[in-house]
């Protein structure tokens, strides 16, 4: 009997190790990494230093979700993760500016780059007066030309070569508003022009004349501000590496299905001359993404 008692407790214990073994298995880490890019205008330059930063310590990017100046960012990683993103930035103002200079040269009148692509990616942050003395001071020009969306998408699709969001290297998806009669509904983009979909992203009909109502940006919203949730619905059981620029922590449900590390980057207000890519401003904001993601992976936590 004591024998029989003795197998009967050793079995049990033999099973018990084996669930446990079986449910450690089933905790194991996630087999996918997506880097989540928030809205922020010129603080969203901060993204381009927080990529970096996870590319330079092997950190493995299996999918890219961002919202305006994330969407941005992300769009120039994900079609070409393997270039310098900092220099794919440049070029990308390069080609703007030199397009509105043309616009503006063909008008009569000179406009000034840095603040056209500052409102362009203020998604509302930005007030029209400031905007518009953003373009005075840097274009030292006493008129400002007509703000054109459609000139920032035609110039991101021409840089993009056409690029279709399907074709892309790294998975990549943005987040854009259109009306119904129910009211605003968040649009996802998964297919389709990359430009397209960015500059929907980056869109603020109150700024631009010839922008529509058919698609505004979403950085409004709270929770497609830092899109960790749409980032899950879309990459299930993830991990979320969140980049937030913004003055508020993402707002997700806590029973997520994805493990969701959020880095905050803490920075100053970033000037408008920080978009054309050099200068104190821009690497000041590329310093404060680039050094959050370090303190991060330095941390022991992850």
């Amino acid at each position: 009997m004591k024998r029989l008692l003795r197998v009967t407790l050793l079995t049990v214990l033999a099973l018990g190790t084996a669930s446990c073994r079986t449910s450690s298995a089933l905790r194991r880490a996630p087999e996918r990494t997506c880097v989540v890019l928030s809205v922020g205008a010129a603080r969203g330059l901060a993204h381009l230093g927080a990529l970096d930063a996870l590319v330079a310590r092997g950190v493995r990017i299996d999918c890219v979700v961002g919202n305006s100046m994330g969407a941005l960012v992300g769009s120039l990683y994900a079609a070409a993760p393997e270039r310098d993103l900092r220099s794919r930035y440049r070029a990308f103002f390069r080609d703007y500016e030199r397009e509105t200079v043309r616009e503006a040269t063909k008008r009569g009148t000179v406009g000034a780059a840095v603040g056209l692509l500052a409102v362009l990616l203020s998604g509302g942050a930005l007030a029209p007066a400031l905007a518009a003395s953003a373009l005075g001071a840097a274009g030292g020009a006493s008129t400002v030309p007509e703000l054109s969306h459609e000139r920032f998408t035609q110039v991101l699709d021409r840089f993009h070569h056409g690029a279709r969001i399907e074709d892309l290297p790294v998975p990549f998806a943005t987040f854009y508003q259109e009306p119904t009669e129910e009211g605003l509904q968040r649009v996802t983009a998964t297919e389709g022009s990359v430009a397209d979909a960015v500059a929907s992203s980056a869109a603020n009909p109150f700024l631009f004349e010839d922008a529509t109502l058919r698609r505004i940006d979403p950085g409004a919203d709270r929770v497609s501000a830092v899109p960790v949730h749409d980032a899950c619905v879309l990459f299930p059981g993830s991990r979320l590496i969140t980049i937030n620029v913004t003055d508020e922590p993402a707002f997700y449900r806590p029973d997520l299905g994805c493990e969701v590390r959020e880095i905050h980057v803490r920075m100053g207000a970033t000037s408008v001359e920080a978009f054309k890519g050099s200068g104190e401003s821009f690497e000041s904001a590329w310093r404060a993404g680039h050094d959050a993601v370090l303190r991060a992976l330095d941390d022991g936590r992850w």
